[in-house]
């Protein structure tokens, strides 16, 4: 088993990496110490497909199941008072209880929020089922809901207990599912490890069609990219977390202004990378080359490169961004492949007016 430890001053804990590794889950989690009762949040879909196997890896661990919609829609204000008021239901004098977030990123958002502010914060932990969640939303503590203005824009930090990843969960999904987690692969290759993304470019077939050395790589190096950041900001003060948002303030805009269901979270981010690196060139920062790199392997990957959505309505709502500053843009551009950089006070007419041009050069 691969295990990899955040060293937080307050909330240290590690994330282990292992095939098969969920048959073994309940006894994992019960060795923790967290309580004597589980609430296990679920999307439907993981649900329906590992009811079974949640009977079997917990049974020695008293639990319960709250199932969750799947996709963006489980990060509502409706979901979050259901997952509190299934709580409050299963909370005796006698229990202790804490959380078990099975499933995508969304389970993990909205079920790491409700655990921070249900009676201030009871254990939680991680059992991320895409690869989405495995190389980045289940690890760093980030947790949130959405409303109808902006994409996690209500959410808290508030750190796992662990986090255990189980590559087994990955070939169940569909290709689309896998796709649109390596839009954060590339992420990660672009904004801190150069010779990752030559890999990505050299190993894209075996990856998306999860050979077994090729994908465990690429979720050990992401998910040790990601633990190394949140060490050194843990709660986005220094500017050193934020690089993980390349491609996200588009990103996120779009979702929002497609009502989170047009375009998946991959698929914006996909958009949304291009367009940050459209915009660094505008601002100086690279070329071309750069640009056409970043397309290409989105393209290997299947992930969209061409953006047909409104842009009026995704410079609306990148407006409400958490990271803009003093009523001023504020979004992470590309250097060069592997550097990035945070850059305050972007002009708005230079925002507006990229946006305009993306779709057309792009």
């Amino acid at each position: 088993m691969k295990v990899i430890k955040i060293n937080l001053s307050k909330n240290p804990y590690k994330i282990y990496i292992k095939q098969n590794l969920f048959e073994n889950a309940g006894s994992y989690i019960n060795k923790l110490n967290l309580g004597n009762f589980a609430i296990i949040l679920a999307s439907r879909s993981v649900f329906a497909f590992y009811k079974n196997k949640i009977k079997k890896s917990f049974a020695n661990l008293p639990h319960s199941v709250i199932v969750l919609p799947d996709g963006e829609m489980a990060k509502t204000q409706a979901n979050l008072f259901k997952i509190i008021q299934g709580i409050i239901k299963l909370d005796k004098l006698n229990q202790k209880v804490f959380i078990v977030c099975m499933g995508g990123g969304t389970v993990g958002d909205v079920g790491g929020f409700a655990a921070s502010i249900y009676k201030r914060g009871v254990p939680y932990v991680q059992v991320p089922t895409t690869l989405l969640a495995q190389i980045d939303a289940s690890i760093g503590g980030k947790t949130a809901i959405d409303l109808k203005e902006a994409k996690n824009i209500l959410g808290a930090f508030y750190q796992p207990k662990a986090v255990f990843i189980d590559p087994a969960f990955l070939s169940t999904l569909k290709k689309k599912q896998i796709t649109e987690g390596l839009a954060e692969a590339v992420k990660y290759a672009v904004i801190k490890n150069s010779a990752f993304f030559s890999f990505l470019v050299a190993n894209y077939r075996e990856i998306l069609s999860l050979k077994p050395s090729s994908i465990s790589k690429v979720i050990d190096v992401c998910a040790g990219i990601k633990a190394k950041i949140v060490e050194a900001d843990e709660r986005e003060k220094k500017s050193i977390r934020t690089i993980l948002n390349f491609g996200h303030t588009f990103a996120h805009a779009l979702e929002a202004a497609s009502k989170y269901k047009r375009a998946s979270h991959g698929e914006a981010v996909s958009l949304g990378m291009l367009y940050a690196a459209f915009l660094s060139k505008k601002a100086g920062l690279c070329g071309m080359n750069e640009i056409c790199q970043i397309r290409e392997l989105l393209k290997k990957f299947e992930l969209p490169v061409k953006c047909k959505y409104d842009f009026k309505a995704i410079y609306k709502a990148m407006i409400h961004d958490k990271k803009n500053v003093s009523g001023r843009f504020r979004l992470v551009l590309l250097e060069a492949i592997g550097k990035v950089k945070v850059v305050d006070g972007i002009p708005e007419g230079l925002i507006s007016k990229t946006l305009k041009e993306y779709a057309a050069i792009i």
